[in-house]
């Protein structure tokens, strides 16, 4: 699929343009990402009319993945690649969030994902008005977040709610992160609410019976592996959750801008400046 091929190969670039040990090496690989989307943002895509609802959610999901391997890369961009991509940017998340205008259009963790893509956004543009549409976002998930830290709309899902509870953490744990970048911390919205979501998700694929007895069925898989979340938030919170096989979980997904160790250390580096900012 082209849009699936293009969004990990211009994380996978990304991520070469600090892995490689060389500076013309990361210099190369940050060229390749950004001629890419810079061409891609003079063609206006993903900002066309979708025609169905499962189209709506892949462009999203493409644009946190796209917003977080430029910010990756966007101390290597030219003025005139800033003046060509930030704007497209920015039309893409306004694209993304018009379809939840639509009351009839459920907000889980579809929401959540469009949360970290506004977010995303908001810092590699440095848009405070998209940054205002994510904090609004995140806000809302920390009220879904129950006591027991679970999402009332993903245990709906039957068989799938634990998969489901993984796949919500994702990005949420992703947009804290951004926010600790900007000095501050969404962590603490609605008690914890988020601290829970994370405890009772890694409890649950410890010990997916936890579900099963809370759903009454049997949950299908969720794999530690597809649990790239864990490598941003372990390092600070390790004490919060239990024994995890952290060399069972990958630490990469396009949709998150792909290599989250990567990002967690681009976003310590810009820290200090976006909290002043």
């Amino acid at each position: 699929v082209p849009l699936t091929t293009f969004v990990r190969d211009v994380t996978s670039q990304a991520d070469k343009a600090h892995k490689r040990s060389k500076p013309a090496e990361q210099q190369e690989a940050a060229s390749c990402a950004l001629a890419w989307l810079t061409a891609w943002a003079k063609g206006d895509a993903w900002l066309g009319r979708m025609a169905q609802a499962q189209a709506e959610y892949q462009r999203k999901w493409d644009l946190a993945g796209v917003a977080l391997a430029y910010l990756k890369v966007k101390s290597f961009a030219s003025t005139e690649q800033r003046r060509t991509i930030e704007p497209w940017l920015m039309r893409f998340a306004d694209a993304a969030r018009a379809f939840f205008d639509d009351a009839s259009h459920k907000r889980n963790n579809h929401w959540y994902w469009l949360g970290l893509a506004v977010g995303a956004t908001a810092i590699a543009t440095d848009s405070e008005r998209h940054w205002q549409i994510a904090r609004g976002i995140m806000t809302d998930a920390a009220r879904d977040i129950a006591a027991d830290g679970t999402l009332a709309l993903e245990l709906a899902r039957g068989g799938r709610a634990l998969l489901y509870h993984t796949f919500s953490a994702m990005p949420l744990v992703t947009l804290a992160e951004l926010a600790r970048a900007k000095g501050e911390d969404w962590y603490a919205l609605n008690d914890g609410a988020l601290h829970r979501l994370v405890h009772v998700t890694v409890k649950g694929v410890a010990e997916p019976n936890l579900f099963e007895a809370r759903v009454g069925v049997r949950q299908d898989a969720a794999p530690w592996s597809g649990m790239a979340w864990l490598h941003l938030y372990l390092p600070r919170f390790a004490g919060r959750v239990g024994t995890i096989p952290l060399q069972d979980v990958k630490s990469g997904h396009r949709w998150v801008g792909g290599d989250t160790l990567v990002l967690d250390a681009v976003l310590r580096k810009l820290g200090p400046g976006l909290a002043k900012g």
